[in-house]
């Protein structure tokens, strides 16, 4: 990759990687880097998937048209960019068959390199992003506007955890796995900071009182998160199991200052955000399908069984971390929790993203269709 006006006193690979350590999370960098066009390689703290594993997502090759690399091919200095350059790179890209949605994170993500680096580093003097009339782009996205991710309802919420328990002895990560879900409907953690802790970010007080947190959230910025009684418990009863693997170390996980994960696989790594999402799949599937084994049959003829697949059915095919968060939202205001309050948990910079995440409950139940139906359709309805 050739990168031009870069500064002469770094290589193109040392600011780029510069500008990624901004990000806390690993998995943060590599969306920022596919987005932008950096070499995978170049991420620090990225490890290359096993190619002999076959979970885990895999990513798309690059197309060309990553930031980055357009720039490249048509010779653009960061200094010479202008908003007519950055309309022209949205149009190929719609061009080229990119969504919408595709379209509007990763001009987020060319607007950040300028904004938290480029211009920082004087290696350009505006940010064209801030210039780009987005609703003609129909990138265009009001304050407030509710998010489109389904959320669950309470009782949902509740069989899933209930789930989560009732296998939680019955696989061998069971107990690891019901610590994560307590985790991710308890508190509306993202999936990549559910993943990201590390055991010195957990601590507890005394038995029977609350846990505390610490997740490393967007743009570098570190929040501590209250985990309940029975939260905290359940993580407590993974930790007092979790052994170190008898693997040999792996890159990263070895030396007084590495960071031990809290969650890890069996093999010693750090889990990946495509496991919990396999494994709220996991959990669906298994209480709303026939097993083959006599004892799984048994469990799921019980009444606790039973209500797990009434609420966990109509999930299996849509259900995504990133609802958790929705849920958190809407069924803490829902108990009086002040939107603020929320706020500060889920770690939002603003309080409209968190509104977004409400999907106007309030509106609907102070519609005003709650009076005016009924009085066009008193007297002559039954």
């Amino acid at each position: 990759m050739t990168l031009a006006v870069m500064g002469e006193d770094k290589s193109a690979r040392e600011r780029l990687q510069e500008f990624l350590r901004i990000y806390a999370s690993v998995n943060t960098r590599l969306a920022y880097a596919t987005d932008l066009g950096i070499p995978l390689d170049w991420v620090p703290g990225y490890t290359p998937p096993d190619p002999n594993r076959r979970r885990g997502r895999r990513r798309a090759a690059p197309t060309g048209l990553e930031w980055l690399n357009w720039c490249g091919a048509n010779g653009f200095t960061f200094a010479d960019v202008r908003v007519e350059h950055v309309e022209r790179w949205l149009d190929e890209l719609t061009s080229a068959g990119y969504s919408d949605a595709t379209r509007g994170r990763m001009l987020s993500a060319v607007s950040a390199f300028y904004a938290k680096y480029l211009l920082r580093e004087g290696l350009a003097t505006q940010n064209p992003v801030s210039l780009v009339d987005r609703r003609a782009q129909h990138l265009n996205k009001p304050a407030g506007t509710p998010s489109t991710t389904k959320r669950w309802s309470f009782q949902a919420c509740r069989a899933l955890l209930m789930a989560a328990y009732l296998l939680a002895e019955r696989s061998r990560d069971g107990v690891r796995d019901r610590a994560m879900v307590e985790i991710l409907v308890g508190t509306g953690v993202r999936a990549d900071e559910l993943v990201g802790v590390n055991l010195d970010d957990y601590r507890r007080a005394a038995p029977h009182d609350i846990g505390i947190l610490r997740v490393h959230g967007k743009g570098g910025k570190d929040r501590e998160v209250a985990l309940a009684p029975p939260v905290a418990d359940a993580l407590e009863l993974y930790l007092a199991n979790r052994v170190q693997p008898t693997a040999p170390a792996l890159p990263g996980q070895f030396g007084n200052a590495a960071a031990q994960p809290i969650f890890v696989t069996s093999t010693g790594r750090r889990v990946h955000t495509s496991h919990l999402q396999a494994l709220l799949t996991r959990l669906c599937t298994t209480f709303t399908s026939t097993p083959r084994s006599q004892q799984l049959r048994d469990l799921l003829a019980t009444p606790e069984a039973e209500f797990v697949a009434t609420h966990l059915g109509p999930l299996r095919d849509t259900i995504h971390p990133h609802s958790a968060r929705h849920s958190y939202a809407t069924h803490a205001v829902e108990r009086g929790v002040p939107p603020r309050q929320v706020q500060r948990d889920l770690g939002h910079a603003v309080l409209t993203t968190t509104e977004g995440y409400l999907h106007d409950e309030d509106n609907v139940r102070n519609s005003a269709a709650h009076e005016l139906a009924p009085a066009l359709h008193r007297g002559w309805l039954p």
